[in-house]
């Protein structure tokens, strides 16, 4: 009998692939994500005339965003349960469903032609009640980029992923915010908004469906996959696991801060810039700024850490510019007439404050492993819904009356809006919001943003998230456990290699007589 060539059996070992339906798998989540996060910030960026065309105030059209946003809390912990226990495929099937019944309410109910026979309080209790579903499926789609990264991609295609997968959240309100101006001129346009955001939600939930049939690949792709997915420990152990540890509960507080801060800085923006004079298109910009310029971070930051391996220390480089960034924007947008500052402020806000934000999903998962990846992922984005909730709730009782000399260029109300209100024939809904809000109901404040005197909210969120800072700087450390993990793998692999005197037994099946080879570049027959 011949004995297998040393060489090959270890070659078949070492062997890992990747399969096509991975990219299906990442061309789904970044739809949903777009589709959820999109919607959700195109309220708030044309809050003004959406409140106009349902004919409410800006308090209640707050509901919309806060209610979807408020929706993920509890949701988080439906999500790792269900993530984990029934495995990935469950999680995202019940996203998709959610996504798009969500997206069709809000779509339907505005929908030309059909909304003329629908009452307009109708209208936003369908908006409202699709929002919060679609709140409810983001913790199943926001939970799994580090899941799918580790178990369907290779090593060299890990960061990759988790950069894209993670970047669709904040590139969704890249979109909605800078996109959404460009669509709603005027109340009227509210159901063509409708109509554009439920596209993706469409796709993404078909695919969703239809595309995802296996929680994971046939084999393996890398060594730290094989690892993770023969270690399944209970749900609550899981937690435990979690939740001892140390560094993870730090970055659980700090990075939930930074999510909250970015989707509440996308949330109250344009209502903070109206006060000060500032029209919607510019509070859309410098949104869209911040994030597009923190997809270039991004990728400048994934370089720098995957060439210098110092990935704590970078996150905690752009800890120091985050907080510079913070300070001067929360400045800026107190004071008129700056608007060449804000935009410049904007750029380095995105690429210290967001272009760090997949690198420290990443760490959190170096943290923590070989603990599941969508329970740790999940519970970052439930503390980023508890202390978003809380920064959003903060601002109605912060926010104080506006001083009188900023009450002749506020822009928030209709009436000082620079922007001319048209009114589309054949849409009787619409036409009766607008006609109702420019015809003299402004008294009762419906259709219109309160402007306010934001300076005690600013500066609670910037002490806020200072504190946090300090926190992570001092007192977060760890190993990245994970890279250490394949870098032993792969010393144990290369030893074994370079041995002289290799028992190749333990290489071979049971049950045969085998002797020890002298080299492992030599071939031993025996009978």
């Amino acid at each position: 009998m011949v004995i297998p060539d040393q060489h090959k059996v270890i070659k078949k070992q070492v062997i890992y692939k990747v399969y096509p339906e991975r990219w299906w798998l990442l061309g789904s989540v970044i739809l949903l994500n777009l589709a959820n996060y999109a919607h959700w910030i195109a309220f708030p960026a044309v809050a003004k005339k959406a409140a106009a065309y349902y004919a409410v105030t800006g308090d209640m059209l707050d509901m919309i965003p806060t209610v979807s946003y408020a929706a993920g809390v509890p949701t988080c912990l439906l999500a790792t349960y269900f993530v984990e226990a029934k495995g990935l495929k469950f999680g995202l099937r019940i996203g998709s469903y959610l996504t798009g019944i969500g997206g069709f309410l809000c779509c339907i109910s505005t929908f030309y032609g059909i909304n003329q026979y629908i009452p307009i309080e109708v209208q936003f209790w369908s908006a409202l009640v699709g929002q919060a579903l679609t709140g409810i499926a983001c913790p199943f789609i926001s939970c799994v980029p580090t899941k799918i990264s580790q178990h369907w991609f290779a090593d060299n295609q890990r960061t990759m992923a988790t950069t894209v997968l993670g970047m669709s959240y904040p590139l969704g309100i890249v979109i909605g915010q800078g996109i959404t101006p460009w669509i709603v001129k005027g109340p009227e346009d509210i159901p063509m908004m409708n109509t554009v955001f439920f596209v993706p939600a469409f796709f993404g939930a078909v695919l969703g469906v239809w595309k995802i049939n296996s929680d994971t690949p046939p084999t393996p792709p890398s060594k730290s996959s094989v690892a993770c997915i023969s270690r399944k420990l209970p749900y609550l152990s899981t937690l435990k696991e979690v939740f001892t540890n140390r560094a993870f509960v730090i970055i659980f507080f700090f990075l939930g801060g930074a999510m909250s801060f970015i989707s509440c800085l996308a949330t109250k923006m344009e209502q903070i810039m109206c006060s000060v004079g500032y029209s919607d298109e510019l509070a859309g910009m410098c949104c869209s700024l911040v994030i597009l310029s923190g997809a270039v971070g991004t990728i400048v930051l994934g370089i720098a850490a995957e060439k210098t391996g110092r990935m704590v220390e970078i996150t905690k480089i752009c800890c120091f510019g985050s907080i510079t960034c913070i300070l001067v924007m929360s400045y800026l947008l107190l004071m008129p007439d700056m608007s060449e500052y804000i935009i410049a402020a904007s750029i380095p806000l995105g690429i210290f404050a967001l272009g760090v934000f997949p690198l420290a999903l990443e760490l959190t998962v170096e943290a923590t492993f070989p603990s599941d990846q969508a329970t740790v992922t999940c519970f970052i984005f439930f503390s980023s819904s508890i202390q978003g909730v809380m920064m959003m709730m903060t601002e109605t009782w912060l926010g104080s009356t506006l001083p009188p000399h900023l009450e002749g260029i506020e822009t928030c109300s209709m009436s000082h809006d620079h922007h001319s209100v048209s009114q589309t024939p054949g849409v009787s809904s619409t036409t009766s919001a607008t006609t109702m809000f420019t015809s003299g109901a402004a008294h009762n404040m419906e259709g219109k943003l309160e402007p306010k005197d934001y300076t005690t909210y600013l500066l609670f969120v910037v002490v806020y998230l200072i504190i946090l800072v300090l926190i992570y700087l001092f007192f977060f450390k760890t190993e990245l456990r994970r890279t250490n993990a394949n870098i032993e793998r792969i010393k144990s692999l290369q030893n074994l290699l370079d041995t002289d005197d290799v028992d190749i037994e333990r290489l071979l099946p049971g049950g045969l007589t085998m002797i020890k080879a002298k080299s492992p570049r030599k071939r031993l027959i025996t009978c």
